[in-house]
């Protein structure tokens, strides 16, 4: 008898495991808040929790986040690319676009032409964001750990370019005192923002339920309005 209920229990357990959902992200003021608010985490919750799911909020480094998906310390991060890893399972929807700058002092270049103009400069990026497999000109690279040290490093002119999302760029560079006639930025990529998924059985019934959810979401005002109310970014679709 007790052998049957140690049984039910250890079921039970397992069901309710199944049915939470741990979600890891880097922190993103107003999208993956700490405190467990923003927009990226409303929208997973939207998604999941009406079908009987708890989603549980991690916050940690980008390459932390994709490490502990790859690890299965969770079933999926926040903020990839399409494709960006060959491990981790992608949907056919996203829920953001990210759009890309280039920052570099106003003399560089005596003509911008787009991506070409960066052919063979020294150009830093975020360590794990992986920006340059995306470009068409090549570049050297080098990884940064923090939005700071690549202004920096641009600042005291030991890179050419530094490479980050518009939106975190933005405050920054009025910190660093960037934002003024003697430096440049330049739209060089527009990238889809994407959940990406364990690769497991859990990983990919939650990536089919993603793409079920959102296809139905998308058109609804419901869903629209945690955009519309977000000061974060515009609606994608």
């Amino acid at each position: 008898m007790k052998d049957i209920v140690l049984f039910i229990v250890l079921v039970n357990m397992n069901s309710l495991l199944a049915k939470e959902i741990t979600v890891i992200s880097e922190s993103w003021a107003g999208a993956t808040n700490r405190d467990g608010s923003g927009l990226y985490w409303d929208i997973v919750q939207k998604v999941y929790e009406p079908l009987g799911y708890t989603v549980v909020n991690k916050n940690a480094s980008y390459t932390k986040s994709v490490e502990a998906v790859r690890m299965d310390q969770a079933d999926l991060w926040l903020g990839s690319y399409k494709d960006a890893k060959a491990f981790a399972l992608y949907p056919r929807f996203h829920f953001d676009q990210a759009v890309i700058l280039a920052v570099f002092h106003s003399e560089l270049f005596e003509q911008w032409n787009g991506q070409k103009s960066l052919e063979g400069l020294k150009v830093a990026l975020i360590r794990g964001y992986d920006y340059s497999k995306y470009l068409s000109a090549k570049v050297i690279s080098q990884e940064v750990n923090e939005l700071a040290n690549g202004l920096k490093l641009l600042k005291s002119e030991r890179i050419d370019v530094f490479i980050d999302n518009k939106k975190d760029l933005i405050e920054p560079m009025q910190r660093y005192r960037l934002d003024n006639d003697n430096y440049m930025t330049k739209i060089i990529l527009q990238l889809k923002l994407y959940p990406a998924f364990s690769n497991s059985r859990k990983g990919k019934e939650l990536r089919k339920i993603w793409d079920e959810r959102m296809k139905e979401l998308i058109e609804t005002n419901e869903f629209k309005e945690l955009y519309f109310n977000s000061e974060y970014t515009l609606f994608p679709y």
